[in-house]
């Protein structure tokens, strides 16, 4: 059974030492594909660096998750407008 994960929390800083045995991990159990999440203005930015590591396997979210809503702002707003335009970015 091929598998996709449709919420890897992937940006968060507990992964920066194995994400890529996370991922490898993963792939070997039957996931085929990840949406990375972008749960704020820098997590999305991180999501869609991360994913472009893998084209095809890992796609990209952008967004602000509701408890960091405090942070949204204009600027916030422009960032994600941007990053929605990204082939990799498939869901907001």
């Amino acid at each position: 059974m091929e598998l996709i994960d449709i919420g890897c929390n992937l940006t968060h800083e507990s992964f920066d030492a194995d994400r890529d045995e996370v991922i490898t991990r993963a792939q070997q159990v039957g996931v085929v594909q990840m949406m990375v999440t972008g749960a704020s203005e820098h997590g999305s930015i991180k999501a869609l660096d991360i994913v472009r590591e893998r084209p095809g396997i890992l796609f990209a979210t952008a967004g602000v998750h509701p408890h960091l809503a405090s942070e949204f702002n204009p600027e916030t707003e422009a960032v994600l407008r941007e990053l929605c335009d990204q082939r990799e970015v498939v869901a907001v």
